[in-house]
């Protein structure tokens, strides 16, 4: 079978599977409308993912923690990592910031030697009925309006009161000389308004780290008493003893703290047994912020667990946000509590989405930590082994040159050159094939398996394949596209040249470092059959205009490549392509198709929305059609910032640099001597596909770099290729 049929059937089965939705999941929220139903969000800051491993080992509740479903949360706000911050983030739906002296209060009490419910009637000119207030609040519902994610505050509380759920938090986080009251941001209200009880289930401890200590018994109490009094309630508790403990660490001796670490942990563990067992709701665990010590580590991920009423089941979280399993977004917590109670959410308030569990007993916490064990190392050792990779290919691009211009004429020098050119060609292959093996890898053992692994396969190619660079090309796109389309990503999640879902910045379909190497590999994995019908000038260009329209398909549907600036950048391509064939055509009519071909690019890639609403494009178009420009354009502008950023900052500025530098001064002179039309036609496309990539895409610099990098090393090979006859 040739590999023209072999493109066609993947594409048939690819383009089918487009219009065949999701058959049988469904929402965290049940159909009917609730009767009583009782939600515990027990809020642990401090919490990381290294205290559930702890509980695996130590725990005296083996049936707890081996029941219910678990997640990790991406907690990444839209400013610093913070407790505040990250707890802003969650209660909205969409990534916020706080306000420095943000608090909550309880009546009675003073902030700055005022009472605080004088202080509030000063500011807004009303009293209030409720027991918790929050006199920043216009602060932060203003910072919040001015901010890139333009989060809402308050929404959420303020839903729930008026569906009739009632709300109420219990505890703190206070040391000794500070305030720390956070829990209240996801019952309060959009006038700063809340219930509950801050300081009543918290004893002053004099001997503990803070100097204050939580309550189990007095907390369970009240918990009890305040859903005994509502058909409906959303619970937030504040358990703030791991985040007192971590913040005395450094003052504490080793031994001591060890001892006080496992007491902590035993209490918590205790307490929720006790909330489990003893009332009638389901209690999430959640953690807003990790201590300092995981931070540092990198561990910065947020454990998410939740038990249904008496935990008898076993379950798996999956996410709509992220499209992982076991793996959510912050924005997916208050949809989620909003859905919990089967109420509708508001979608213009939140960017996430509301969970999905379901019950599964194909699934465990080692195959959960493993998992976010190779999240965590992608996001630990990305900038070590990006930097060492990228270093080393603007070296070998550097040292091709010097062949090119200093030893054209010794043999071994170019044999040379055309195995260094074939091993970085080959190298995006190599990070996506060895993915699943990176854990025991340290950053420099990995480039160097990259490296070795590189070479040999263009070793084994040189010896097997005569067209050896289209054939590399093809390689890695119908693995990419393999993965993409009948895996769920299983390589390109994992792969240090793809997406860290730790930063956040996307979750799932074709990352921008490997949307620009598809592309350009996808036109010039053509080569290969393109000399082979030369003299059938029809079927040349129809066969590029067929792999484009695929890769235009594969990049734009929103279950596979989901990259709105690449599929727009294979349009542009389809289009020069397009001109190239009708060259002879006037120039009135070659602007009239562009213009059509603008407008019908995204249409198409409208309609490869349909079949998932809930993907960053389609959200983008809802935005678009429904006319608010006020945040495209705040889109827009948060993604030239975000490319301006990369260029300053990232390690693929070198490659950036390096490969247009090379493609506009060396070969723009010489590869006219040295390439046939046929690959002279290939190349310009992929620059023109490149440049499209630098100004359509959100981190345009990344996607340009390795498209440029990959259509450079092919430029070169071929022009040694030529000479050797």
């Amino acid at each position: 079978m040739n590999l023209v049929k072999v493109l066609t059937i993947i594409l048939f089965i690819s383009s089918l599977s487009l219009f065949i939705g999701d058959m049988g999941s469904k929402s965290y929220a049940g159909n009917e409308k609730w009767e009583e139903k009782h939600l515990i969000l027990f809020l642990v800051p401090g919490l990381s993912m290294e205290e559930l491993d702890w509980y695996q080992s130590y725990t005296n509740y083996p049936q707890l923690w081996g029941s219910g479903a678990y997640a990790a949360v991406n907690l990444k706000p839209e400013g610093s990592y913070s407790y505040l911050n990250n707890t802003v983030s969650l209660s909205s739906g969409k990534r916020a910031l706080g306000v420095k002296d943000w608090n909550a209060f309880e009546k009675g009490e003073s902030w700055n030697d005022v009472p605080v419910e004088e202080l509030f009637n000063r500011w807004y000119g009303s009293s209030s009925t409720s027991n918790i207030l929050h006199p920043l609040i216009s602060g932060l519902i203003a910072k919040n309006e001015d901010s890139s994610f333009n989060a809402t505050i308050g929404w959420l509380g303020s839903l729930l009161q008026e569906e009739g759920v009632s709300t109420a938090v219990f505890g703190n986080s206070d040391l000794d000389m500070e305030k720390i009251r956070y829990g209240s941001l996801f019952v309060m209200n959009d006038a700063g308004e809340a219930d509950g009880l801050l300081t009543g289930v918290v004893e002053e401890r004099p001997g503990e780290p803070g100097g204050w200590e939580m309550s189990g018994e007095k907390l369970i109490h009240e918990v009890k008493q305040f859903q005994n009094k509502h058909e409906a309630s959303f619970t937030v508790i504040e358990w703030g003893d791991i985040h007192r403990l971590f913040s005395e660490k450094d003052k504490m001796i080793p031994s001591h703290f060890d001892n006080q670490y496992r007491a902590t942990l035993k209490r918590l563990e205790i307490t929720l047994q006790d909330l489990i067992s003893g009332t009638d709701a389901d209690i999430w665990l959640l953690s807003p912020s990790v201590h300092s010590e995981a931070y540092q580590r990198k561990n910065q991920l947020g454990p998410f667990w939740i038990w249904e009423e008496k935990f008898t089941w076993q379950g798996k979280i999956n996410s709509e946000t992220t499209r992982r399993e076991s793996l959510i977004s912050n924005a997916d917590i208050a949809p989620s509590i909003v859905s919990f109670f089967d109420i509708n959410t508001p979608m213009d308030k939140v960017s996430g989405k509301a969970i999905i569990v379901g019950e599964t007993d194909k699934w465990s916490y080692s195959q959960f930590k493993r998992r976010i064990d190779e999240v965590n190392k992608v996001f630990r050792n990305r900038g070590a082994v990006l930097s060492s990779y990228i270093s080393g290919l603007v070296a070998m691009l550097v040292m091709v040159s010097l062949v090119f211009w200093l030893f054209e004429r010794k043999r071994k020098a170019r044999r040379l050159a055309d195995t260094l050119l074939l091993s970085g060609v080959l190298s995006p292959f190599c990070f996506l094939v060895t993915s699943p093996i990176i854990l025991p890898f340290s950053s420099l053992g990995y480039v160097i398996l990259i490296m070795f692994s590189s070479v040999g396969t263009a070793l084994i190619l040189k010896k097997l394949i005569k067209e050896t660079y289209s054939f590399a090309c093809f390689l890695f796109f119908i693995t990419l596209l393999i993965d993409i389309v009948f895996f769920a990503s299983y390589l390109t999640e994992r792969s240090f040249l793809s997406y860290d879902p730790v930063i956040g910045a996307r979750y799932y379909g074709i990352g921008n470092e490997y949307a620009g190497i598809f592309i350009v590999s996808g036109i010039l994995m053509t080569a290969f059959w393109l000399k082979n019908s030369i003299t059938n000038k029809w079927l040349s260009w129809w066969s590029l205009f067929a792999v484009l329209s695929f890769t235009l398909v594969i990049l734009g549907g929103s279950s596979y490549g989901a990259n709105a600036g690449a599929s727009l950048s294979t349009g542009v391509a389809i289009v020069f392509v397009f001109i190239l064939y009708m060259k002879r055509m006037n120039t009135i009519l070659k602007i009239i198709i562009m213009t059509l071909s603008v407008v019908l690019l995204f249409v198409i890639l409208y309609l490869l929305q349909l079949t998932n609403q809930n993907s960053h494009i389609a959200i983008g178009f809802q935005h678009l059609l429904g006319g608010d420009w006020e945040t495209i354009f705040e889109i827009i502008k948060r993604k030239i910032q975000m490319n301006w950023k990369i260029f300053k900052v990232s390690y693929w500025t070198q490659l950036f640099i390096t490969s247009y530098f090379l493609i506009g001064v060396i070969l723009w002179k010489h590869r006219k001597g040295y390439l046939m039309h046929f690959q002279n036609v290939l190349i310009n496309c992929c620059i023109v596909t490149s440049l499209a990539l630098l100004l359509l895409n959100d981190s345009g610099i990344v996607a340009a770099a390795t498209s440029m990098f990959i259509t450079l090393c092919v430029c070169y090979g071929w022009s040694l290729d030529k000479r050797r006859g």
